[in-house]
């Protein structure tokens, strides 16, 4: 297995908003977030993104549990998304479609601000069928370690995964 020296930095829970820009520059939506990140050996990792709005409306997306390639990619294929990341030098890099938007293509991009590594910020550039559609910014804080999240967090979850419309890729 390769060594990974980012990927294990990004677990526990962060938390923070998502702020969709159109290529007006204008924002078009936003959003706060709640992703919980487990690592649950050298080469499996598990991701749930919980997103919740303003006006109530609320979307759990869980990405199941992937694995990492010997490479050192880590492939998501769900029933949300196709794609992969990888570790660069100081950021991991992402790219990905969504499934039920075919011609989608998001390139996401993830630092940490500062040594203690619980701040990270994250851009999202989406095209779709080759035309530039915007950006999406996130700005996260790590609320707890891979260690500190509850055992009850998992219980029921998939009857907690949202089936609907998301208005997260849109």
């Amino acid at each position: 297995m390769v060594n990974l020296k980012l990927f294990p930095h990004h677990t526990g829970v962060w938390e923070g908003t998502y702020t969709r820009i159109n290529p007006e520059g204008q924002q078009t939506a936003k959003w706060r977030s709640k992703l919980t990140i487990k690592m649950l050996s050298t080469d499996h990792y598990h991701q749930i993104n919980e997103y919740f709005w303003e006006d109530g409306h609320y979307e759990l997306h869980d990405f199941g549990v992937c694995a990492f390639n010997e490479n050192g990619e880590l492939i998501f294929d769900n029933p949300r998304i196709l794609g992969k990341a990888w570790e660069t030098n100081d950021s991991v890099v992402l790219t990905w479609s969504y499934k039920d938007r075919p011609g989608s293509n998001l390139y996401e991009m993830i630092d940490f601000i500062g040594t203690e590594k619980k701040h990270r910020i994250r851009t999202w550039k989406w095209s779709f069928n080759d035309e530039f559609e915007g950006l999406t910014m996130i700005d996260e804080r790590q609320t707890a370690t891979q260690s500190e999240i509850p055992a009850s967090f998992y219980e029921n979850l998939a009857s907690r995964r949202f089936t609907g419309e998301s208005r997260s890729n849109k």
